[in-house]
């Protein structure tokens, strides 16, 4: 193996660490009050990084939004029992509100069991309200390896992607080159009360 292709291995080690490949069939994207960076397509699953987490931002999908009521959110994960057989299927989710930098405040937490390729769902009765900036967190503290893998897609987002992992809870490192979680937040309504607002205030 020449100097070029063992460098490039060694530089590829740490980005693989943690990733299969899967291949799965597509499905769909976002709506209107259905919030998701996942393209539709699984293409990844990893266990990297003791947290794993999307970072929402409403005005990509609502421009103008302040914050917004959560009915659920919805995780999907995948468990390949050949190569990353799970410890537990239990996970914290947790919905923080917290800019690109990293989770900030706490809003809730459940112990969640994932399932094999179906989705899991975290249900807030009254509806949660969060800020126009949060994060969903797949929590794996109850693990000794990061377990349950969550699915990813491959939509190569560079610096604009919005899934994250850390192992601190303090550097949050984008999984980048890989692609966006498959995580999903429900909402009661499409538009939040200010956005509302400004929208009547047109007519």
């Amino acid at each position: 193996m020449n100097r070029f292709l063992l460098a490039l291995l060694l530089i590829s080690l740490p980005l693989l660490a943690g990733n299969i490949v899967v291949d799965l069939p597509g499905g769909s994207g976002g709506t209107d009050d259905v919030l998701t960076y996942f393209n539709g397509t699984p293409h990844w699953l990893t266990w990297g990084g003791m947290y794993r987490g999307t970072w929402f931002n409403t005005e990509d999908f609502m421009p103008g939004s302040t914050s917004l009521s959560l009915e659920q959110m919805e995780y999907w994960f995948y468990a390949s029992t050949n190569t990353d057989p799970w410890d537990t299927d239990q996970f914290y989710s947790e919905i923080w509100n917290g800019d690109q930098t990293g989770p900030q405040v706490l809003l809730a937490q459940a112990v969640i069991t994932a399932y094999h390729y179906a989705p899991c769902y975290h249900t807030f009765d009254p509806a949660l309200v969060v800020e126009s900036n949060f994060w969903a967190l797949i929590n794996t503290e109850m693990s000794a390896g990061g377990w349950p893998s969550v699915l990813g897609d491959y939509s190569m987002p560079g610096d604009a992607g919005h899934s994250f992992f850390s192992d601190d809870f303090i550097v949050w490192e984008p999984w980048g080159e890989m692609g966006e979680y498959y995580i999903v937040a429900h909402a009661t309504n499409a538009l939040d009360a200010t956005t509302w607002g400004a929208v009547k205030a047109l007519f």
